[in-house]
C-alpha cells in the first residue's frame, strides 16, 4: 500500500512506501543535509547497515519519494522488544525544500497505521518533543496515550535545530497501541497518586498492590545499560532488584559519567515487590519521576526515574493537552522535591 497525492509546491507526486534498497543512499543525504553529522543514532548514515536493519525487521523505514526515486522524507519505528513485537517511533525527517507540503504527517500517520498490518507490530512507543506541540497533536489524532515525561532528553542538533534557542529538547512518552496482558503493578508508595492518575487515563487492566520498603535480603541486582553517548544519555533497564542495588546503580552511573553522560535513566519493573525501595535510592541519588510504560519490555510494566545534570528549561517545554501539562507540573514538582533533599 502506497499513497500519491501531488505537491502543489513542486508539481511532483511525492509517494509515501515502506523502504526499498535503493532507497538507503538518499536516507542517508537526507539526514545529512537535515542534521548534518548531528543525528545520535549512526545507523541511518550507513547504507549496508540500515538495508541489512530493514530486511531483518530490526527497523521499519518509511520513506517519501519524488517521481524519480529521490528521498525526501523519512520516519521509522525501532526494535526494542522482539518477544513482544514492541517498536518505538524515532527518525523522522523531512528535506528543508520540502517542507510545508504535509509530507511529513502523511508519513507520520502511515508509519503508526500501516506497520501493523504489514509487519505484525502490535505496539508502539512514541516520543514527541515538546519544543513545539505540532506532533503532540497529531499523536492525539492518531490515538496516543500519554505516560510520562523525558525531560532534556536529547541535544538540540537531533531534531534539526539550532543550539542557541534550545540546548537540550525534552520529550511526552507514551503509546499508540499495546496488546496489554492482566498485571499487578507493585506500587511504588512515594508516587502512589502519580501512578494513579498516569494508569486512570490509560485504559488498560491493573490490579495494585504497595510495594514493599525494604530490598531483599541477599541476591545480586541484573540490567543492561545503554549508552547514546553523541545525546550523552544513558539508560539502565532493570531486570531484577537485588540486596546490593544501590552500588549496582552508582557502579554503573561512574562507568557512563567517564562518557560524559549528563542524563540517566533508569527503569524499574514495576513486578518487583522491591520497586518501593529502589525508587527511594534512587531519588536519595536525585533521580526524580519520569513516567510509566504498560508496554515496556517482556511485556511487563515499567516505572521510569531520570536524573538530569542541571536545572532543566521547565519554560521551554510546550504541552498541547490537558493531560500532558498535568504530566509536566507532576514532574516538575517532583525534580524541585528532590532537589531541595539532594
Amino acid at each position: 500500500m502506497r499513497e500519491t497525492p501531488a505537491s502543489e509546491t513542486t508539481r511532483q507526486e511525492i509517494e509515501i512506501d515502506f523502504f526499498r534498497i535503493e532507497d538507503a543512499p538518499g536516507i542517508a543525504r537526507l539526514f545529512r543535509q537535515v542534521y548534518g553529522e548531528g543525528y545520535p543514532i549512526r545507523i541511518y548514515y550507513l547504507p549496508d547497515q540500515l538495508i541489512e536493519e530493514n530486511a531483518a525487521g530490526h527497523i521499519i523505514s518509511c520513506v517519501a519519494r519524488t517521481p524519480a526515486g529521490e528521498v525526501v522524507g523519512h520516519n521509522a519505528l525501532v526494535l526494542l522488544d522482539a518477544a513482544t513485537h514492541l517498536y518505538e517511533n524515532a527518525a523522522g525527517a523531512v528535506l528543508p525544500s520540502f517542507r510545508g507540503q504535509d509530507i511529513f504527517p502523511r508519513l507520520f500517520r502511515y508509519t503508526i497505521v500501516n506497520t501493523a498490518k504489514r509487519f505484525g507490530v502490535e505496539g508502539i512507543v512514541g516520543e514527541p518533543v515538546c519544543s513545539h506541540t505540532h506532533l503532540q497533536k497529531m499523536c492525539q489524532q492518531l490515538g496516543f496515550k500519554e505516560s510520562g515525561l523525558e525531560v532534556d532528553l536529547m541535544p538540540a542538533a537531533a531534531y534539526g535545530m539550532e543550539p542557541g534557542a534550545f540546548s537540550r529538547v525534552s520529550v511526552l512518552i507514551g503509546f499508540f497501541m499495546h496488546r496489554p496482558k492482566v498485571q499487578t503493578i507493585q506500587m511504588p508508595v512515594v508516587y502512589r497518586d502519580e501512578l494513579e492518575y498516569l494508569y486512570a487515563g490509560l485504559n488498560i487492566e491493573r490490579s495494585f498492590v504497595l510495594s514493599r520498603n525494604d530490598l531483599p535480603a541477599g541476591g545480586g541486582s541484573q540490567g543492561s545499560m545503554k549508552l547514546f553517548e553523541l545525546a550523552q544519555v544513558a539508560r539502565i533497564a532493570m531486570d531484577c532488584i537485588g540486596a546490593d542495588f544501590d552500588s549496582f546503580i552508582s557502579h554503573l552511573e561512574s562507568q557512563a559519567r567517564e562518557k560524559d553522560v549528563v542524563i540517566f535513566h533508569v527503569w524499574l519493573p514495576l513486578a518487583s515487590p522491591f520497586a518501593s525501595a529502589a525508587t527511594v535510592i534512587l531519588r536519595g541519588h536525585g533521580y526524580f519521576l519520569g513516567g510509566v510504560l504498560p508496554c515496556w519490555l517482556n511485556g511487563e510494566d515499567g516505572l521510569l526515574m531520570q536524573k538530569v545534570s542541571q536545572e532543566p528549561n521547565w519554560e521551554g517545554i510546550a504541552l498541547y493537552s490537558e493531560r500532558a501539562k498535568r504530566i509536566g507540573e507532576m514532574i516538575s514538582r517532583d525534580w524541585k522535591c528532590v532537589n531541595a533533599r539532594v
